[in-house]
């Protein structure tokens, strides 16, 4: 079910309600869009119009071009079942499972899933799943809860919520609180080989600040991040995405590994940088993450 050539660079939350900006969304540039059952749908009666026009909506084939997936409801809601058994009939990717903090939740919701594929005749693991980890007993759980289903092909950090529930003080200056599990998300993510979202920066007009926020995000090792609004996209996608220095770097640098390797040399030495397994390694996951841009690019055009 893991997919390690997974382009989720900018992955926007749309109310799912709301029928204007769905059809917004469909000129967006992110990679995936999230149709959104939980937070953003108020008052709580608006959830089954939102389930309805999420299905309805992704027949249309202006979509097709998105990864597309549906935040759901916490399991403890009233809301959780309805949410899954209609929008499993939409054209969806998968479900972001929202306070995920046991492994229990995801097998739950995976035993439901696989409980829908066979009964409607779909192919097993159809539909994967991504852990939103905003609590402090989802981070005290969060190996076990990346390793309970084949289904994960990523985990995502939520701040703000996180922060709430440790009862501490949200610092957008100095992000003390959210150090420590913003660190170690992308650490068993890539432990996995799976992709990691960064949580998203509520501040939406406040593009210096989102551009400090992604900063610490690509040097922790986050390869996407949740957006909430549109002009975030393009400056996300532009600092998840390999520099054209980074992809020249990387041909050269196996060119010459190859050559190394031809003439029995462990390492090449490149600008006195040793080019061994790691830098290998790295290089070809600049060149595979380009090739993906490249074919979301044509995509986009088409």
């Amino acid at each position: 079910m893991k997919n390690n050539l997974l382009l989720l660079r900018s992955m926007m939350f749309v109310p799912g309600h709301n029928e204007k900006l769905i059809e917004s969304a469909a000129k967006c540039t992110a990679d995936a869009l999230i149709f959104d059952l939980e937070d953003s749908v108020q008052p709580s009666s608006n959830k089954a119009l939102a389930r309805t026009l999420i299905v309805k909506s992704l027949s249309d084939p202006k979509f097709n071009r998105f990864q597309k997936f549906v935040r759901l409801n916490e399991i403890e809601t009233e809301f959780f079942l309805q949410d899954v058994l209609q929008v499993t009939e939409a054209n969806i990717d998968g479900f972001l499972l929202s306070k995920t903090n046991t492994k229990e939740d995801i097998q739950y919701l995976d035993n439901l899933l696989t409980s829908i594929e066979r009964e409607r005749n779909l192919e097993i693991g159809k539909f994967s799943i991504i852990p939103i980890l905003e609590s402090a007993l989802s981070i005290v759980n969060i190996n076990e809860i990346a390793t309970c289903s084949s289904r994960i092909i990523a985990l995502g950090f939520g701040s703000e919520d996180y922060v709430s529930d440790i009862q501490g003080v949200r610092d957008f200056d100095t992000n003390i609180s959210i150090s420590y599990p913003r660190s170690l998300v992308p650490i068993v993510a890539r432990a996995h080989k799976m992709e990691a979202i960064d949580a998203a920066y509520i501040k939406v007009h406040d593009l210096e600040g989102l551009e400090k926020h992604l900063e610490i995000g690509k040097i922790l090792g986050y390869s996407g991040m949740w957006v909430l609004h549109p002009k975030q996209n393009d400056m996300v996608n532009e600092v998840f995405s390999p520099t054209t220095q980074e992809y020249e770097d990387s041909k050269n640098f196996l060119r010459l590994y190859a050559e190394a390797q031809k003439i029995n040399k462990g390492v090449a030495i490149i600008e006195g940088k040793f080019v061994g397994p790691p830098l290998i390694t790295k290089s070809n996951d600049i060149i595979s993450r380009v090739e993906l841009i490249e074919k979301r690019r044509k995509k986009f055009d088409s």
